[in-house]
């Protein structure tokens, strides 16, 4: 279990003296990616332009906030300056009190910032232990696929591993040999905790993707199949769908096909450098004559950034 932090005692909310800039139509127009925060957070425009100036304005503060508290530095976090519970906040370790300079940077805020002491090692500690921990976990465990990391505030680990082909399941042991590889570097006690998550999902379980039609796209009524472009739901590590699919499901009424695509599951961690498309020909079974082409899973990512002008969306069903 994670180390219990932030200490309330040691926390400092500040008093904001910053006043917020009007929302106007000019500082909307401004801000061109609004439309996605509209699209996709449900938001207004008015309510996502507030939000983008909010980050705006916390950006200096985290660039200096760092500097201003040397090696005593931990970490910090936007959060939500309209959520009490989950505030803005940066980590420092030890009780004493803040510098006076940070206390004055963060109330130049237009709202509230939490000071948090009592972290558990700064960043630069944390840079120094955390290779160590993770290598003792490595030689411990001998999984291919894992990730995870410290933190610095708590010192506590998460790990999440596939353990199909590992040596062993993370234990007891492992925990134990992380911590001590990670008090070592220290060179100090500290409350390191860990804990891990073994990926052991059926690797044949499916999850629902969508798929496009290129731009300009015009059915043939004559075709017994289509070309699709499918998109996996999830971060692929740059590999995109290929490969990857299972059998489309496909389903003709009198006035569409309707083209269910899925995918397997990817065990582990994956990054998202890119999500990239995969080309997928679906077999109609009859000609597609004036049936509209429906896409059974919608927008089930529309969280995610669309793929871009070349492709169009097709109806959702």
């Amino acid at each position: 279990m994670a180390a219990v932090w932030p200490v309330a005692e040691l926390t400092l909310v500040t008093t904001p003296k910053g006043v917020r800039a009007p929302v106007t139509q000019a500082s909307i127009d401004q801000r061109p990616d609004l439309a996605w925060w509209v699209e996709h957070e449900g938001m207004t425009l008015e309510e996502a332009a507030r939000e983008s100036m909010d980050q705006d304005a916390f950006n200096p503060f985290a660039e200096q906030a760092p500097q201003l508290l040397g090696d005593r530095y931990s970490a910090l976090a936007y959060g939500d300056p309209e959520d009490d519970a989950v505030l803005p906040w940066v980590a420092y370790t030890g009780e004493e009190p803040p510098p006076a300079e940070l206390v004055a940077l963060a109330e130049q805020l237009p709202y509230p910032v939490e000071l948090r002491g009592g972290a558990v090692m700064s960043e630069a500690e944390r840079e120094r232990a955390q290779s160590a921990g993770l290598d003792a976990f490595a030689a411990d465990v001998g999984a291919d696929n894992w990730g995870g990391g410290l933190d610095a505030p708590t010192g506590h680990y998460a790990i999440s591993y596939v353990p199909d082909g590992a040596k062993k399941r993370a234990d007891d042991a492992t925990a134990a040999a992380m911590v001590a590889a990670t008090l070592e570097v220290l060179g100090r006690r500290a409350p390191i905790t860990v804990e891990f998550g073994a990926d052991d999902r059926d690797p044949k379980t499916t999850e629902p993707a969508t798929w496009f039609l290129p731009a300009g796209f015009v059915p043939d009524p004559a075709a017994t199949s289509v070309e699709v472009l499918v998109e996996e739901r999830g971060c692929t590590s740059g590999q995109g769908a290929a490969g990857n699919m299972a059998e489309p499901q496909v389903e003709v009424t009198a006035t569409q096909v309707r083209i269910a695509v899925s995918t397997y599951i990817r065990k582990g961690n994956q990054s998202c450098p890119g999500h990239p498309l995969a080309p997928l020909v679906v077999e109609l079974g009859q000609p597609l004559r004036d049936r509209q082409l429906v896409d059974v899973n919608g927008r089930i990512d529309d969280d995610i950034t669309g793929p871009g002008a070349d492709v169009v969306a097709p109806p959702a069903g």
